[in-house]
Order: C-alpha cells, then sequence, then structure tokens
C-alpha cells in the first residue's frame, strides 16, 4: 500500500478460529469491524507471522492482538509495548511455523524495519484443539481486548495529529 491506501494504524488479528482459543485475534478483529476510524485496517493473518514484516511496511502504528500459552491463568490479557524491547521470557506465542510473533519482531529490529510504535495484545489461551471454538474464558476477554484496541487507536491517532500540526 502506498499513498492514499495507507493506513495511520494497521491492527494485526492473528490465529485461526478452527483451533481454539488461536481463533480470539480473529474473533477481536470481526467485534472491531466497522468500528476502527477509516485511518486505521484490520488485517487477519492465519499464521505466517514472516509476512507481518511486509503487512506493516510503511505504516507508522501497529497493534498485534494474538493467544498464547497458558503461563498464569487462562483469559489473562497482557499488554506489551515491543517499539523498544522484545516480549520477556515465556510470553512468546508459540507458533507452529518455524517464525513466531517474537521471532519476526526481533527479525524486524534487527533489519530496522519495525514500524514507530508496535504495541502487543495477548491473551493466555485455554485449549487449542482443532474444531473446538473459544473457550468462555477467551471468550468473554474478546470485548475487553476490543475496547482497548479503541483506545489505543484514539491515543495513537489523536497524538499523530497532534504531531502532524506542531
Amino acid at each position: 500500500m502506498t499513498g492514499a491506501d495507507q493506513p495511520s494504524v494497521l491492527v494485526v488479528a492473528i490465529g485461526n478460529p478452527d483451533r481454539g482459543d488461536d481463533g480470539f485475534g480473529p474473533a477481536v478483529a470481526q467485534r472491531l469491524r466497522g468500528r476502527v476510524p477509516p485511518t486505521a485496517r484490520i488485517l487477519e493473518r492465519g499464521g505466517d507471522a514472516l509476512a507481518l514484516i511486509e503487512d506493516w511496511d510503511g505504516i507508522p502504528s501497529v497493534i498485534v492482538i494474538d493467544a498464547m500459552a497458558p503461563i498464569s491463568k487462562p483469559g489473562q490479557v497482557h499488554r506489551f509495548d515491543l517499539t523498544e524491547s522484545p516480549l520477556p521470557i515465556g510470553f512468546a506465542p508459540s507458533s507452529s511455523h518455524a517464525l513466531g510473533v517474537a521471532e519476526t519482531v526481533e527479525l524486524a529490529r534487527s533489519l530496522g524495519r519495525l514500524p514507530q510504535c508496535l504495541l502487543a495484545y495477548l491473551v493466555e489461551g485455554e485449549q487449542f484443539e482443532t474444531g473446538v471454538p473459544l473457550s468462555p474464558v477467551i471468550a468473554a476477554a474478546v470485548a475487553d481486548v476490543a475496547e482497548r484496541v479503541l483506545a489505543e487507536l484514539s491515543t495513537i491517532l489523536e497524538t499523530d495529529g497532534r504531531a502532524q500540526h506542531a
């Protein structure tokens, strides 16, 4: 994307809705559709985390939404600012692919291809079996994360607007 088609903010919802709680990202994306400002774009990504580097190329702000293996309590939502720091050990969403989100972020960092602002919302999943829906505790987190992302979008776009008028 270039020029007028380029959004100010990209929301990337990662996951497979046919694998239980791995469908968290797409469920949040569905909840956000029709509610984000026209300068934001929602992208669902099924699992090719390496493609994120091309997805966010030239976009100043990115919010990533994904599920992760539980480390404390299923349904717990974690927000990370990855602009300056990597994901803490233990918080990297597991991936069935060669590179997951954490590895992709660090590869982009080493290549100088991170967006100016990179945030991640990760929920601790409960079950990731094929053919099952979101577990109730994860389904309950969808609305909360969608509202938090909308608030982030508002803040990011307000800050961008002030920067452009300074």
